[in-house]
């Protein structure tokens, strides 16, 4: 499929309009320099020969680029579209619009050194009778065709690729029928049906009870299953035990055989059963010991 295109390039040029008066020039050489800080002033006399006995001149302390930058932010409005050069902008110019018409305004450096660029602002060349900018400065405009193709690209999209089809027994798994083991799974190891034993305390291991009270000789005898508990266990350990049991009576007895249970397990000997003596009286590592002598 082709397209043609059209392009068309138009020169721009200044509207159509009545001459500016000289009045007007000047108004508008006035606009120009209160817009750059210019200087009204007399024009060179090499501009003798040059334009119209209405002409004015601008001097300016900028450049050729600062005033054109200042005069296009300000009065752009005002502008006939861009600004043009014929000599590689060395000087440029434009057509500034007034109620008369349009002036035409050039900027360039100034010929007699007074200023750095000088403004020459006149009625266009030929405006008297066309009120239009000169026929040089405004070609004629002139309409070009191009022609571009453009080509349909199609682009095709590619063939699903289908997978491959398993070859050899090893690629199809074997069935696994309803109910059965799969293939794959392994048997779980038989767990140990004993129940490892922690490792127990002593004291609780061997203790009927646990301590609960201060166990001591008393103006009122101290009696209780603590106090036969312990008892029985000192019967235990003594050596030479003749056996027995305890009657469950905090008395002068019992409080001698606790002062010698403690020596021979390196406690404080007060024959009082705290809670120190109570957890190494019921200790698997309990040391035997004599029998005290009781008078």
């Amino acid at each position: 499929m082709r397209f043609i295109a059209l392009t068309c390039t138009l020169a721009l040029a200044a509207p159509a309009s009545a001459a500016p008066t000289p009045v007007q020039v000047e108004q508008a050489a006035v606009r120009v320099a209160s817009k750059i800080d210019g200087v009204l002033r007399d024009c060179p006399a090499s501009y003798t020969k040059i334009g119209t006995r209405d002409k004015k001149c601008v001097g300016a302390a900028l450049t050729v680029e600062q005033v054109r930058s200042k005069l296009s932010a300000t009065v752009g409005n005002d502008l006939q579209g861009v600004w043009r050069s014929r000599d590689s902008q060395r000087s440029v110019y434009n057509w500034l619009e007034t109620p008369g018409g349009y002036v035409y305004v050039r900027l360039q450096a100034d010929p007699d050194g007074r200023a750095q660029t000088l403004v020459y602002v006149d009625t266009p060349p030929n405006s008297a009778s066309a009120g239009t900018p000169a026929a040089s400065a405004a070609p004629t405009p002139k309409v070009t065709v191009k022609r571009t193709e453009q080509a349909r690209v199609t682009i095709a999209r590619p063939e699903p690729v289908k997978p491959a089809a398993p070859t050899g027994a090893a690629a199809k798994p074997a069935p696994v029928r309803q109910g059965s083991a799969s293939p794959t799974a392994k048997p779980a190891p038989p767990q140990n049906s004993t129940p490892s034993t922690p490792a127990a305390n002593p004291a609780q291991s061997l203790a009927p009870m646990p301590f609960t009270r201060v166990l001591q000789l008393q103006e009122r005898r101290m009696n209780g299953s603590d106090i036969r508990a312990a008892q029985n266990r000192l019967i235990q350990l003594t050596e030479d035990s003749r056996g027995g049991q305890g009657d469950g009576w905090y008395g002068p007895v019992t409080a001698a055989t606790v002062r010698a249970f403690q020596a021979a397990n390196n406690l404080p000997v007060t024959g009082r059963i705290d809670q120190a003596t109570w957890r190494a009286l019921f200790s698997p590592a309990a040391r035997t010991f004599a029998a005290p002598t009781i008078p």
